[in-house]
């Protein structure tokens, strides 16, 4: 989109970034603080004592590195080392999976003596998911064998007298890469930023200062979108939380919608979580369909995450009982960003029979349920309120065609 700086936190990362993923398919490698780190030298030889690593985890550490993973496809969440592992190893399903894949950033750097850290790079890795929503191995191992592969080849030039080759890099026929989202990827660099101590990115402080309103909401076309996610990740910092509060009711939709694709990957407090849902409140009483349901979605993305629960489930009844909570976008919003109110059960009714009623037919319905039912825990309560509104009559004639071809097309 060409209505926001992406404005990473250095021109090199972000060109770095775009070029990998035009030339080739391979994972998109970032290093933050060095462009030539010397990442793989600390692998130890591979013996009898040594043996070959068998998931992500252990190759990564065998480099001696520090290793954070985080999940980028529904939220940005960090995912714990143990439980990482544990997914590697098919013991836990993917706790979030999006569109069937687990969306990983990983990040890995190594810290000296004094505990300072360096050579701090990105992988971004997209592996398939079966049906139980574990992680299929084979893809993670050819993954693990490419990049061992690799090593070994760099091993080899590095004894090579007559050669000059740098170190070890990314295998450039690796097929399981791939490029966030612009807004994910402001959104990671800002937390990643803040949890190494590093500053924020030379857009924060324009972004801040739009958000006060001082020189006019209209005038938003070159905040960067690296600013707002910085602003986002520092909601307790210079009185950030208390200037989105106020700005909140009175900012045009395009930057509006920008601030809650970062928001939502935030545990955003209760007084923030009210002021988005008044902004829907607003929303529904917007006369253009169009303008409505783009606000709604964006305020229902910013709530999702919140720490008032209660707040985002009475905002989805108020939108699910209007003519908005029929609009596809909307529909998607809430099965991809707020899945985790389906659990309960009058929501969980009230979603499907306005799926089911959506204009954009039967496609938008199988595609939002497909995804849904590879949520942990989503996929029986989901099929059985189906069968209850398809079996009890709730449902009109052009509800219940949807419902029935959708269950058709479980069993081919």
């Amino acid at each position: 989109m060409c209505w926001l700086h992406p404005g990473y936190h250095h021109n090199q990362w972000q060109k770095t970034v775009a070029e990998k993923t035009r030339q080739r398919k391979k994972p998109v490698s970032v290093q933050t603080d060095q462009q030539n780190a010397r990442t793989f030298d600390k692998v130890a030889p591979m013996t009898d004592s040594n043996p070959f690593p068998q998931t992500l985890c252990e190759f990564l550490q065998q480099t001696g590195a520090r290793v954070q993973f985080y999940d980028m496809g529904r939220r940005l969440v960090e995912i714990p080392g143990a439980d990482m592992l544990a997914i590697e190893r098919q013991q836990q399903a993917y706790p979030q999976p999006f569109l069937r894949n687990a969306s990983l950033g990983v990040l890995f750097y190594y810290e000296d003596n004094n505990g300072v850290s360096s050579d701090q790079q990105i992988w971004f890795l997209k592996f398939p998911l079966d049906e139980q929503g574990l992680l299929q191995q084979a893809a993670r191992d050819d993954f693990l064998r490419r990049m061992v592969e690799r090593l070994a080849e760099q091993t080899l030039a590095r004894h090579d007298p007559d050669s000059t080759q740098g170190p070890p890099d990314m295998p450039e026929d690796n097929p399981h890469g791939f490029t966030p989202r612009e807004d994910r990827m402001a959104c990671f660099h800002a937390r990643v930023a803040r949890q190494l101590g590093q500053p924020t990115s030379q857009f924060y402080a324009h972004a801040a200062d739009y958000f006060t309103g001082n020189n006019g909401f209209e005038q938003w076309n070159f905040v960067g979108l690296q600013g707002i996610a910085d602003v986002a990740t520092r909601l307790d910092e210079n009185d950030n939380l208390a200037t989105l509060i106020k700005a909140i009711p009175q900012l045009p939709i395009t930057p509006f919608a920008a601030l809650c694709s970062c928001l939502e990957n935030e545990a955003i407090a209760p007084a923030l979580s009210a002021a988005l849902s008044t902004r829907i409140t607003t929303a529904l009483q917007e006369s253009d369909a169009n303008i409505a349901a783009n606000t709604i979605a964006a305020a229902i993305r910013g709530l999702s995450h919140g720490h008032d629960q209660q707040t985002l489930v009475s905002a989805l009844h108020r939108v699910l009982d209007s003519d908005s909570g029929c609009n596809v976008e909307v529909l998607a919003t809430i099965a991809g960003r707020a899945w985790q109110c389906l659990e309960q059960d009058d929501t969980r009714r009230a979603f499907l029979c306005n799926l089911a009623l959506c204009d954009a037919g039967q496609g938008a319905f199988d595609s939002i349920m497909a995804d849904l039912m590879f949520m942990p825990g989503l996929r029986q309560p989901l099929l059985d309120e189906l069968r209850s509104l398809r079996d009890a009559d709730h449902c009109t004639p052009p509800q219940s065609t949807i419902i029935h071809h959708f269950f058709q097309s479980l069993q081919t």
